[in-house]
């Protein structure tokens, strides 16, 4: 029988903060430089908050990080490591947040960015261990797991960090590890090793539907962030390029939540704001929100997909729809496990890939036909990450090869000739398709009739030889550079998309390394 508890000194959660309390607040410091930093160098802010970023490395050299994620719209991102957790702005990136926690204390150490001292909901026996970390969009709300040697909170529980008091607000635990999360504004999705769980997010949770899934030991899911203007909510996620961290959006209202049967679940009180970024955001307000929005029948659609019960499928779920014993739409789309994969922002499209990592399929989420079907290699690889642009017009994979592949998005008869106009960014063929397009189609081997990505790089050109398999995570920064964060090698890199002239006088492309940083250096 779950149980939960609650703390019942939320009389002073909706107060907004004042002036003196946003120079305190780090996640309300994010804000976005007009002009790009186009060199590997990042300037800190001077405000008093972050004075201690100047005296310290972020990550120390014989640190582990052990987890890297991006929020929703790609415009920061998020590092768990052995002693906490670290918030950036993408591009430019700069360090905004820096969380270290005392093993065995109960605050956040003196090298955080902000050291008041704040009462914590954890054991005193703790470590500072953070295994994995989701943003809420530039919310000052962070869902962490512990992890590493030494584990700030245990791998099978979900806490819901508010950074601005640096406490816990809310807390699932389960019998199993949590192996990822996903955040909305009304929903918590945790994913387990057979099972996804999603509840809505309020205090205390409510679980409202558990999905089977095959064994999927690599948490592999992802939501769309659609947001809807008749809610009150920032879109910020419909934007084409995403934003560094702001104070000037508008107040973020998130609302409460049932118990469910899979979880203990504890909620902790508020006796102060809890800011979202440039506002007064707290937790009972958000669930006002929630609560208002959960009579709203035009709610925007909130599309979830993740692996099938059975190997290769994807089941396709809009949370805005969902309840028990609904239908789900389900694709069977490769013939191996799915590896990884990802859903653009409006939820239309999910692209994936196979243990195998040689192909590529993106599939309507709503009809489940076959729109692409791309040619990686014909090694096997281990597909890391992989993401749509902003504007839906490519798709950035990366693989344990260390190649990063650009497909165009916008070829809908890629065996036809096209005009010059649309000759731009084409996916490439195999050089035989035209010699032996006359042959049935039914003679021709698959592999010639594939399609390549039509501009590719191997990021180990600029990277030294290294002795241990490093992993890397992406996000697109505008419709032609991408981002690269490296586990292992602890950097940063932009990639740019850039023409290049062709022998024949056609339009070719090449990706370059435009930027680069060190995370463990400032």
């Amino acid at each position: 029988m779950p149980s939960y508890k609650t703390n019942d000194n939320n009389h002073n959660s909706n107060k907004h903060i004042d002036s003196s309390d946003k120079i305190n607040s780090p996640l309300q410091q994010l804000q976005t430089n007009s002009t790009k930093n186009k060199s590997s160098s990042t300037q800190v802010s001077s405000s008093p908050s972050f004075t201690n970023l100047r005296r310290s490395s972020p990550i120390p050299k014989d640190l582990s990080i052990l987890c890297i994620n991006f929020n929703q719209d790609h415009g920061c991102f998020a590092v768990g490591h052995e002693l906490g957790f670290l918030v950036y702005n993408t591009d430019p990136i700069e360090l905004r947040v820096k969380r270290n926690f005392s093993i065995g204390g109960n605050t956040p150490s003196r090298y955080n960015l902000n050291t008041s001292s704040t009462a914590a909901t954890t054991s005193p026996l703790s470590g500072s261990g953070i295994g994995h970390i989701t943003m809420l969009h530039r919310t000052n709300y962070l869902a962490v797991v512990g992890g590493g040697t030494n584990p700030r909170f245990p791998i099978n529980k979900l806490v819901i960090w508010d950074d601005l008091k640096r406490k816990n607000s809310l807390s699932l635990e389960f019998d199993k590890p949590v192996l990822n999360v996903l955040l909305s504004r009304i929903k918590i999705v945790v994913i387990l090793i057979d099972e996804i769980i999603v509840y809505s997010f309020a205090s205390p949770p409510k679980k409202l539907i558990t999905f089977e899934t095959h064994r999927n030991e690599f948490g592999v899911a992802d939501m769309s962030v659609t947001t809807s203007s008749t809610t009150g909510t920032t879109a910020a996620a419909t934007e084409r390029k995403p934003r560094a961290y702001s104070d000037t959006h508008t107040n973020d209202r998130l609302g409460p939540v049932p118990r469910g049967s899979h979880a203990s679940i504890s909620s902790a009180g508020s006796t102060a704001s809890n800011a979202s970024v440039g506002s007064g955001t707290s937790l009972n307000s958000i669930l006002n929100h929630n609560n208002k929005n959960s009579n709203n029948v035009h709610q925007p659609s909130t599309i979830l997909v993740f692996p099938g019960k059975a190997i290769g499928q994807i089941q396709i779920v809009d949370l805005a729809q969902q309840q028990p014993g609904s239908s789900v739409n389900i694709i069977k789309a490769h013939k191996s496990a799915i590896r990884n994969l990802c859903i653009n922002k409006t939820g239309t499209m999910v692209a994936s890939a196979s243990v195998l990592g040689t192909l590529i399929r993106i599939h309507s989420t709503s009809t489940t036909q076959l729109l692409y079907e791309f040619r990686r290699g014909i090694d096997r690889a281990d597909i890391t990450s992989m993401k749509f642009s902003h504007d839906d017009s490519k798709l950035a994979v990366l693989s344990d090869k260390y190649t990063l592949h650009i497909f165009n998005l916008g070829e809908e008869e890629p065996e036809e000739e096209t005009s010059p106009e649309h000759h731009h960014q084409e996916n490439k063929h195999h050089a035989l398709t035209k010699y032996i397009n006359f042959l049935p189609s039914t003679l021709i081997p698959q592999y010639f009739k594939s399609t390549w990505s039509y501009c590719s790089v191997n990021t180990n050109q600029y990277h030294q030889q290294e002795s241990e398999l490093d992993t890397g995570s992406l996000g697109w920064v505008s419709d032609d550079e991408v981002v690269i964060v490296w586990q292992k090698k602890k950097i940063w890199e932009k990639y740019t998309i850039m023409e290049k002239s062709g022998g024949d006088g056609d339009e070719e492309y090449e990706i370059v390394r435009t930027s680069w940083k060190s995370l463990d250096s400032e």
